[in-house]
């Protein structure tokens, strides 16, 4: 193994700590400083680059989309047509960075998202670095999906994916290669002692989008409130998005909770950084997706946590919880299969806590970060070699 320091170039399609930008965090804080010289590009200031600065990985701060960076899933074919304004910007920002990259003679570029992967499709002819595209997300059903799919032939090395489900999108393909997401199991643990008896509480964990099912939570708390009036339902996390479609949809969930008179039993944390202290309180975790979910990090958290977890099926989800083991799965959508999956674990303490003990396991046997990074420092390394 060679005892040459790589410098490796990270490229985030988001400024914020959404799922993939928290796999990017993990990811550079663990690498081998000996092996590896991390560098960020971040799209503009926020809350990523304040964790990068924190942990002492230098971080670039360029708008290399322009107007693009708000383009998402939600975005119409005017949107897309509009960004088109912004691509002599693009090119410049494509430039800048390529001769910064090649000064600082960086070997691999390693871009997490649609908009880090296109913009490396500009740096790839004018830099000497190989390029890994890390797929956080199914893109099938994008409408841009033949596009990305002819360019990943062509311009990536490799591509790492999360799951078995991402990876069926590529089949058949030899570039790429199967790399769960992790934890700090360490610091993702289960609390000890365990929380005293008391309120129950039943928490939802991730950004406030519209396809992450937030209003069937809701249903589901209703119908579960009817039995057990006692339970207390958390709603974790904030509008992180600044992509079309996802402005304003918080308020629209708080005035569902007040609309069903639940504004007593549904309390909204907002965004929060360090999420194991809430984890650690809470009885269940609910996860209910109306789309499949790619991988679907929190439910490792919880896990790692000892939190059994209720969570719809499909995508990645079937890969990492095991039901009626580490957690209890559902038809996505049904509010009412919801409710009554929360319930059967809120009336059994035993099996609850033997979920959990099952779930930590798990969690330890198959999603340790130290696994996932050393399994990315061996793709560079291959790479390199």
């Amino acid at each position: 193994m060679s005892e040459r320091v790589h410098n490796i170039l990270q490229i985030s399609t988001g400024a914020e700590l959404g799922g993939a930008e928290r796999v990017l965090l993990d990811v550079v804080r663990t690498l081998d400083r000996r092996r590896f010289r991390v560098h960020v590009l971040v799209p503009r200031f926020g809350r990523l680059a304040e964790a990068l600065r924190a942990a002492g990985i230098p971080t670039l701060i360029a708008e290399y989309w322009g107007r693009g960076h708000r383009l998402g899933r939600y975005s119409s074919w005017r949107e897309y047509a509009r960004a088109l304004l912004s691509l002599p910007q693009v090119g410049g920002q494509i430039r800048a960075i390529a001769r910064r990259a090649n000064e600082m003679s960086v070997a691999v570029i390693h871009a997490h998202g649609i908009k880090a992967q296109m913009f490396s499709v500009g740096l790839a002819p004018l830099v000497r670095a190989r390029i890994i595209w890390h797929v956080h997300d199914f893109l099938r059903h994008r409408r841009f999906w033949r596009i990305f799919q002819t360019l990943a032939r062509l311009v990536p090395d490799l591509l790492i994916v999360p799951s078995h489900a991402v990876a069926r999108e590529f089949p058949r393909w030899e570039n790429v290669r199967i790399i769960p997401n992790g934890v700090d199991l360490e610091e993702f643990a289960p609390s000890s002692p365990r929380r005293a008896a008391g309120s129950r509480r039943v928490g939802m964990i991730g950004a406030l989008a519209p396809w992450k099912g937030h209003f069937v939570f809701l249903q589901a708390a209703e119908r579960v409130s009817r039995v057990l009036p006692d339970v207390e339902f958390l709603i974790v996390g904030d509008e992180i998005y600044d992509t079309t479609g996802h402005r304003g949809f918080r308020q629209a969930v708080e005035r569902e909770v007040a609309r069903r008179g639940l504004s007593s039993r549904v309390h909204f944390t907002g965004f929060c950084a360090d999420i194991v202290p809430i984890l650690q309180k809470l009885d269940v975790v609910v996860h209910c997706s109306l789309e499949p979910e790619p991988f679907g990090r929190v439910l490792v958290e919880a896990m790692a946590c000892g939190v059994p977890v209720v969570a719809a099926r499909g995508g990645a989800t079937e890969e990492i919880v095991r039901d009626g083991e580490s957690g209890l799965l559902v038809p996505p959508g049904d509010a009412e299969c919801l409710a009554e999956a929360i319930l059967t674990l809120l009336r059994d303490p035993s099996q609850l806590a033997e979920m959990g003990r099952s779930a930590r396991a798990q969690a330890e046997c198959a999603f340790d970060l130290r696994e996932q990074v050393r399994r990315i420092e061996e793709l560079y390394e291959s790479l390199l070699a």
